[in-house]
Formats: C-alpha cells, structure tokens, sequence
C-alpha cells in the first residue's frame, strides 16, 4: 500500500537547498562531503583561523535552532478578520520565529519584499531569548511575558554580560528563514539605529552575501525639530538606517516623486502645464559613443542638427518632442533638454539618502488620528514609522500583484502603507504581517487593547473602515491567525517530573502513548484548525479556497491554492460507506490527494484507495 502519513511537525531541510544546485553529492539522500568537497576544491578553507569571520557567543547553537521542528499550527480567527473568505492580506498573531518556520513550504521563494523594524537592542527593548528544546513552549511563556518560573522578564540592558550576543542570537535566526521565503528577485529592507547597524551588516553579509547588500540612510526627523536638545553629548541622531538585503539582483522600479527645486524657473514658451527646469538628456557631442545604440542626430524646430549619445531611444525622444516635453531654448536652436515640471511627479533613479520620506514624528501623528489623543503615551512606546516610507520602499520593490511580509509588524504601518499603494496606483499587493502577543505595559492602554497584536488589528480595522467608505471594491480585509499548539497529538510533547516515582511516571507514559495512537487529534479539536493545518504542512498558502463537498453521502472538504495548482480533499470523519470509497475510485479522482483520520478506514479501504488516490492519513 503506498501511504504517507500527514507530517506532524515542521522541520527546516537545508538540504533541499543543496540538493537543487548539486544534486551528486547526495547519496541514500545524505550528502557525501567527500564529493562535496572535492567539487569545491580551491574554495574551502581548511582552518579557522586562515579566514575573516565574525563570531559571538551562542552562535554556533543558531543551527539548531534554525532546524529544530516547529510544533505549532496557525489557527483561523475569523471574528477578529474582516472580510475573512475574501480578502487576501494575512494578520498572524503569534512568535515569528515559530511562524517563519510554519510559513517556509507554502511560502518558499514566494515574497517579493521584506520589510521589518525590529527591536533596537538600546537597552529599553525587550529581546527575548530562544529555547532550543521547546520554542512552542518558549512562545507560550514570552506572551505572558514572564519566564518559566514565572519571573518577569526584562528588557536586554547593556550591564547584561551578553548585550550583543543575546541580540545576535536573536535576529540571525530570523533573518535566515526570511531570506528562504524571498522571490529571486525579492528584496528584504531592514531599519535600524546606530546601536546594531554594524553588526547586522555583518550578519547580513554572512547569510545573503557580501556583494548582496546596500544601505539606506533615513531623515527621520522632522525640521522643526528644536536644536538645543538635553542629555546631547555628540550629535543629534537626525538619521536612521534602511539596510537592504536581495536574493540574486537588486531591481528596482524607478522611485516616483515631484521635484525639488530650491528656486523658482520661469515659463519661456508660456507651457499650460507650469513652471518647469530643463533636464539633460544627452551627452556632449566630444563625450559621446558613435557606436552607442542611442547615437542619433535630431533637428531642432529651427533646423539646427544636433548628433550625440542620448539616454533615451529616438523613438521615445520623437514622442516626447510631439508631447511638447522637449525644451530647445528661447530661440529654438539649443541642445534639446527634457522639461521637468514643478508641480508634476516623475521617475526618477533611487538615492541612498532618503529625505522627505515621513518623519518619526508623522508616524506618530499618523497613529494618534486613528486612535485619539489619549494614546500618546503608548505611541511613544510603539514608535511606529511613517507609512510613507514603507510605501517608498513597497514602490520601489514590488509588481502590483506582489506578496509583502512585516514579521515585527507593530502597530500595523505595513499593512496600512500596502493599502495606501494600492489606493495610488490601482494594484493588487497582498500583505502578510506577523506581531507577537506581548503585553501593553500602559496600564490604561491595557484595559482596552492588552497587547501590541490587538493594537495592530484595531489600525487595520480602523484603516479598513475608512477605506471601505471611499472604495467598496477593493480589497481592503485580512484574514487573522493565531499560532497555537498543533491540533495533532505529538509524542515530542509528553512533559513529566524527574522528581515522580518511576513506577507511576511509566504508567502515565504508556496511557499517554495509548492516547497518541489511539487518538491522533487533540481533545477539543475543531474541523477548521484541523483543515488549516494540514494546509500549511502540504504546502498550500492561507488564501487556499476551502468548499464543503459531498461523495454520496459522505461530507468532504475540497481545499484548492489556485497559485501553486495544489489541492486535496480531506474528511475528518470516523467512519464511511463503500459507496464513497468506490466513488473515490472512480476516474473523476484519479490521482488526486485525499486525507483522512488512520482509524477511519480499514486496511480494504486503504488497499483499495490507495491504487487510484494519493492517500494519507492522520
């Protein structure tokens, strides 16, 4: 009988990765370093201490954790969603490095733009540290904010003997899978302060390559900013940074903004569109490339020839000519130059310094006009960014159908930028974002939103209310999950007292192994969380279509990813009639996937089923 049973735990396989670019050094599916070696020949460094690298304490157990199983499951939430069975846009709720994990087979290689604020590491910040044996658990205990024996936790301070190493260890992990669920031509935008900056460049070159990164630097503050500021021994910190990871090729759409111009140009040929300045278009006639593609002469409306290389082919210069955006000077007869008007906006190269991109203080501002007043104390403890820069990097990186993630998404900038785009330019992005249920520590605040999850789902209802008004058509919704335990009863869970008698933990062992044969779900299950877990280990993405069907009599569930062409049919029932298993064998499900509980078929059925379906079990 050929069948597979649903995988019950999520496990990183580098080896998948490998196994695409060198599939020879693998046999009996382990690789043979031997030939590995030996294709890397030159390349491999024999010693440690022959090359530059950057190391810290912990390091080395990051391995283990980046492949340690993840346990958990993502369950629907669809009271707290709007528009839950249609939208496309993802709020998950929950430990980020448990839901990357969860995220790896649906969504590997699938995001087209990253974008994440993480934590500072400036001494208030809470870094919470990994456990390597039970990160489920771990996760549990980092909601409550309080650690296994119930202490509060605290933020990582700098008199911590492991400052940067405890923020190391933290970030690096994260930031490995993230690069897994990036497109090839997916980018990553990471902001940070001068705190950590050089250390994530380091990490940074280490996972996505020294020659794949760049950086960005932020005004963040607004001008009228007061000079004369209190506890400023150096410099005023005016600045933050954007750094920027890519898979393959950095390939950026054009960035789109209106001039800046520090003073006022005229309008010599009394153009209706306004004020303008000219803009070069073409070399000098003595700097020019006579074999370059663009090497053309051009007439001016006074009949003056001008032979030169251009930056932009004849073609699309003889449109602009008869569009009127060619400027030949008052008489007629000068270089032709493009007119850049004032007041319209224009494509123009992306810059490293980003100014006028939204200020600290406006995403602030941004924030307080959702939510009123009364939160200013909480804002200041969120420092959420300004949409208008995430909306910059999203135009500069994304197609109109693009996937973006925000795996410390906050207050929900993110997903609110996304929807800005989308409003400007008519496109259809989805977004995913990702925000642990860490406790307000605003005692007020609390009362009515008790964690920075809640406060995230609250902007984006807000948002959506608002936007829905202006534009009942698009897609202003979001699907909220929640990362939870596994609904499959795992043996990696039995939890016991080394302390208790060894007769009666022996004989609590062996009833709680009889539950995990006899009873593959947990007690409580519901069908839905059931249905998206078994999604989520197939490798269908969260949008997957989910229709209750009927064979015969019997219910079913048909569950399609239109993206990736996956489907399967899954029923959770105990018990079926041989007319549903006969119709199963029928050539209308030939080949097709079908899931269904162990003991809910017997070994005919399995016999039978398996020669026509693709059939696995729970």
């Amino acid at each position: 009988m050929d069948i597979e049973r649903i995988n019950k735990i999520v496990k990183t396989d580098i080896k998948e990765g490998l196994k695409v670019i060198y599939p020879e050094v693998f046999e009996d599916n382990k690789v043979n370093f031997e030939k590995l070696k030996a294709l890397l020949s030159g390349e491999i460094i024999e010693k440690e201490d022959d090359r530059f690298y950057f190391n810290w304490a912990g390091k080395n157990n990051l391995y283990k954790l980046i492949q340690s199983p993840a346990y958990g499951t993502l369950k629907p939430d669809k009271e707290r969603s709007i528009d839950f069975d249609n939208t496309e846009n993802i709020v998950i709720v929950g430990e980020n490095l448990e839901t990357l994990k969860l995220m790896l087979k649906p969504y590997f290689g699938k995001v087209k733009m990253i974008y994440i604020d993480p934590p500072y590491n400036t001494g208030k910040d809470f870094i919470y540290r990994d456990n390597f044996k039970e990160p489920l658990k771990d996760y549990l205990e980092k909601t409550g904010q309080i650690d296994s024996e119930g202490k509060k936790l605290t933020t990582n301070t700098e008199a911590s003997g492991r400052y940067h190493s405890d923020w190391l260890n933290f970030i690096y992990p994260r930031l490995f899978l993230a690069r897994s669920l990036l497109r090839d031509d997916g980018v990553i935008f990471i902001s940070i302060d001068d705190h950590e900056v050089h250390h994530l460049r380091m990490i940074m070159d280490e996972i996505f390559g020294e020659d794949q990164i760049d950086t960005i630097v932020w005004k963040k503050a607004s001008e009228g900013r007061w000079g004369k500021m209190k506890n400023v021994k150096t410099f005023r910190k005016d600045h933050e940074y954007l750094l920027v990871g890519f898979k393959k090729e950095l390939i950026l759409n054009k960035m789109l903004e209106k001039p800046q111009f520090k003073y006022e140009y005229n309008n010599p040929d009394n153009d209706p569109r306004g004020p303008y300045k000219g803009g070069s278009i073409s070399k000098r006639e003595e700097a020019s490339n006579p074999n370059h593609p663009y090497y053309y002469t051009v007439i001016s409306p006074s009949g003056k020839e001008f032979t030169r290389q251009f930056e932009l082919s004849k073609e699309e210069f003889e449109q602009l000519d008869k569009d009127g955006r060619i400027y030949w000077g008052k008489n007629l007869d000068s270089v032709p130059a493009i007119k850049i008007f004032i007041n319209e906006e224009r494509e123009v190269t992306p810059y490293s310094i980003f100014v006028e991109k939204g200020t600290t203080t406006e995403g602030k501002e941004e924030f307080l006009e959702n939510f009123g007043g009364k939160y200013e104390n909480l804002v200041n403890n969120l420092n959420p960014k300004p949409s208008k820069l995430i909306k910059t990097l999203a135009q500069l990186a994304t197609g109109k159908q693009s996937i973006t993630l925000d795996f410390f998404a906050g207050s929900g900038t993110t997903g609110h930028a996304v929807w800005d785009l989308n409003k400007e330019d008519g496109g259809n992005r989805k977004f995913i974002l990702v925000q642990l249920d860490e406790e307000v520590q605003d005692e007020e605040v609390k009362k009515e939103f008790p964690t920075v999850a809640d406060i995230c789902i609250e902007r984006l209802r807000r948002v959506s209310e608002k936007y829905k008004k202006e534009n009942s058509e698009r897609d202003f919704g979001f699907k909220v999950f929640k990362l939870d335990k596994s609904n499959f009863n795992l043996k990696d869970e039995f939890e016991f007292d080394p302390s208790e008698n060894k007769e009666e933990l022996k004989k609590k062992y062996l009833e709680w192994l009889g539950i995990f044969v006899d009873q593959p779900l947990v007690s409580g299950w519901k069908e839905i969380d059931v249905i998206y877990e078994v999604m989520l280990k197939e490798g269908l993405n969260l949008n997957s279509k989910i229709e209750k069907i009927k064979i015969k009599d019997d219910e079913f569930y048909y569950v399609k990813d239109e993206e990736q062409n996956l489907d399967f049919y899954i029923s959770l029932k105990d018990k079926f009639s041989p007319e549903t298993i006969e119709e199963i064998r029928t050539s209308k499900y030939k080949g097709k996937k079908f899931v269904f509980l162990d003991n809910a078929l017997t070994d005919n059925d399995k016999i039978n089923l398996s020669a026509f379906v693709r059939l696995k079990v729970i």
